[in-house]
This record gives C-alpha cells, sequence and structure tokens, in this order.
C-alpha cells in the first residue's frame, strides 16, 4: 500500500471523526542528516504506527484514575523487561518530587521525555536493530549508547517541546540530535520514545514507541541526525 494511498485514507478518517465528534490522534517521526559541512545529506518524514502496549495503559489509567495492576492487564513493563503492577498507584510519564502523597507531577528537564545531553536512557533514543514492530515491546532491540567511541552517537539535550496550534489541531513536538564523532558511519534502523516517570511511589522508565526506519538511516562520520517526534490531535471543533 503507498504512501499516498495511506494519506488519502487518513484525510478520510479525519473527515469522519469530525463528523463523529471523535478526537483523532496521530504522531509523526521526522529525520535530518547533515554532514560536517552542514549539507542536508537525508531527510525523511513517516508516521508513527506502533505505540506500544505501555502507552495505551498508560493512557487508560490516567484517564480512568485506576492503579497499573496486572490483575486487569493494565501493568507498565520497564525498559529491563520487569513488570511494575501496583494496586493502589497509577504509572505516570514525569516524577512527583514526593511519592504518591504530592498531586503534582513534574515533566521538565531530567523528567519524562525531557532528557539531558549525554543521557541514552530516555527521551527520544535511536537504534541499530530491524526487528519486527511489536505491540508487546518494552525496548529498543538495540539501543545505540551515548558517546564518542565506536558505534556510539552523541545525544543532546531534548529541546524542550514546541507546542503549536492551528485551526482545531494542536501539535507537540520533541526534538534530540545526534551527534556522531565515532570514526565510521552509523545505519540507524529503529526510534522509540522513552520516558522516565514514577510508578509505585519510584521511578521506572518505559518505552512509550518503536517504529523502524524504512531501509534505515546512514548517518557518517562527524554527522548530525536531527530526529523530531511529533504528536498531533485534531480536535472535532
Amino acid at each position: 500500500m503507498t504512501e499516498m494511498f495511506l494519506e488519502t485514507e487518513y484525510e478520510e478518517m479525519r473527515k469522519l471523526a469530525k463528523k463523529l465528534h471523535i478526537l483523532l490522534p496521530e504522531a509523526f517521526w521526522e529525520f535530518e542528516v547533515r554532514d560536517k559541512r552542514n549539507r542536508i545529506t537525508f531527510h525523511s518524514k513517516q508516521r508513527s504506527h506502533s505505540w506500544v502496549r505501555n502507552a495505551y495503559n498508560l493512557m487508560v489509567c490516567q484517564a480512568a484514575a485506576v492503579p497499573g495492576d496486572s490483575a486487569v492487564g493494565l501493568a507498565i513493563v520497564d525498559t529491563g523487561g520487569s513488570t511494575r503492577s501496583d494496586t493502589t498507584t497509577q504509572p505516570a510519564s514525569g516524577l512527583s518530587s514526593g511519592g504518591a502523597s504530592n498531586s503534582s507531577i513534574y515533566v521538565n528537564l531530567t523528567n519524562g521525555i525531557y532528557a539531558g545531553a549525554g543521557i541514552d536512557t530516555f527521551g527520544i533514543v535511536v537504534g541499530t536493530s530491524a526487528n519486527p514492530e511489536s505491540l508487546e515491546s518494552y525496548a529498543l532491540g538495540a539501543k545505540i549508547a551515548s558517546g564518542n567511541l565506536a558505534g556510539q552517537l552523541s545525544y543532546s539535550a531534548t529541546d524542550p517541546p514546541a507546542i503549536s496550534t492551528v485551526g482545531t489541531t494542536k501539535t507537540v513536538a520533541w526534538v534530540r540530535y545526534f551527534n556522531n564523532n565515532s570514526g565510521g558511519a552509523i545505519v540507524v534502523n529503529e526510534a522509540g520514545v522513552y520516558t522516565k516517570g514514577t510508578y509505585d511511589n519510584s521511578s521506572a522508565t518505559f518505552m512509550m514507541c518503536r517504529d523502524l526506519l524504512a531501509g534505515g538511516v546512514n548517518v557518517p562520520n562527524t554527522g548530525q541526525l536531527k530526529v523530531t517526534y511529533t504528536l498531533q490531535l485534531t480536535y472535532p471543533a
């Protein structure tokens, strides 16, 4: 199925959502590579089709004010593969300063998706695995570590989210840069969003989505990869 045909179907879905007064969420990845002379050598934008079970469980727990309990299928699996289940507390993206008794959830630098420079444990992350996408994924197949050694990319701090509204469509865009000082080219085949959140009165890092990059993205030595992850919400009115 061609991308043009897919976009035609999405346009029809937008019209139907507006008619039925349904909020339509969409997500996109954008990749741009520049060489050492700052010339653009690659640019591509694709839909993100791969929110994983963690994302849906998180939304249900937040919207319904229910705990993240494995007994009812709402547990969160962290990036280490451990199931985070609790019968009394909700999982959240972002950390509270005082545990379960604190009603404020913080999403500033070092919390949520907002990772600092050199941090590869959360935020937008990239990897080399071409394993198939799966709803049950909890981590990238082969995450690229932050650094300047062979096979590594230097992760920048995540830019503050850019929030905008055009008509009835609101977008939130996260941007992160990856510099290749490894001494050789690196092919990026997967991208994901890890969030540093809270669970059972403690911190937990879990993956929200993982997408394969068609054909991979070649980042040359001394080159830079810019990754933008955008959430788009089209309201019916």
